[in-house]
């Protein structure tokens, strides 16, 4: 009688299911270690990237000093800036200068946009100084500001900035909103920053500035 042979591992025998637990365990703690490793590995790459924050430009064109006219006050709402155009004489040398300033429209209370500049108001309501002075006006709270962009009423703390104004390589006006440049800087045609009279928006301004 041939002799039968027992099956020790079969399917549904003990050793089997301890064997098959073990794996298990043995896979699980294999997938933890794993997954720590890749997780230091992200972190590891995340700090090697470098931060991509986009943050704007503070340096844009304008146009090229032929697109103003002598006298300009263009306010350029996509950039928020008003760009002047302006001559004064310079009693030292006795001769007339033109140059350019670049002013924020960006009002000094709560951020709005500002208006153009308007001409003194001759109407009969108009206060003093608006009858007299060239100014601007912002529509949210109803400060104004002289060309000089000093605070003439309303609820503004401080006095509009100006920028630095430059010539590009091309021939361009730039603007650059990082640097603060005083009231009293001009950019000349020929690309010099020069000093000048201190605008108040008069046509009788100092330095006869017009």
């Amino acid at each position: 009688m041939p002799e039968e042979k027992d099956e020790a591992y079969s399917l549904g025998s003990p050793a089997t299911s301890q064997l098959t637990r073990r794996k298990f365990f043995s896979w699980v703690g294999f997938g933890s270690v794993l997954l720590a490793l890749g997780g230091c590995g992200a972190g590891t790459v995340a700090l090697l990237m470098p931060k991509m924050n986009y943050e704007p430009s503070t340096t844009f064109t304008v146009g090229r000093p032929s697109d103003y006219q002598t006298g300009d006050m263009r306010l350029l709402e996509a950039k928020q800036v008003f760009i002047f155009r302006c001559t004064w004489t310079d009693p030292q040398i006795g001769q007339t200068l033109e140059g350019f300033q670049a002013l924020t429209a960006v009002c000094t209370h709560l951020g709005c946009s500002y208006k153009p500049f308007t001409g003194p108001d001759q109407s009969p309501h108009a206060d003093g100084w608006r009858a007299k002075v060239v100014h601007a006006h912002c529509p949210c709270h109803g400060s104004r500001f002289n060309r000089a962009g000093q605070v003439l009423a309303g609820p503004a703390p401080r006095s509009l900035p100006f920028f630095q104004v430059s010539l590009t390589t091309d021939g361009r006006l730039e603007v650059d909103t990082s640097k603060i440049a005083p009231p009293t800087k001009y950019l000349t045609l020929d690309g010099k920053w020069v000093d000048g009279p201190l605008p108040d928006g008069t046509k009788e301004g100092k330095g006869n500035f017009s």
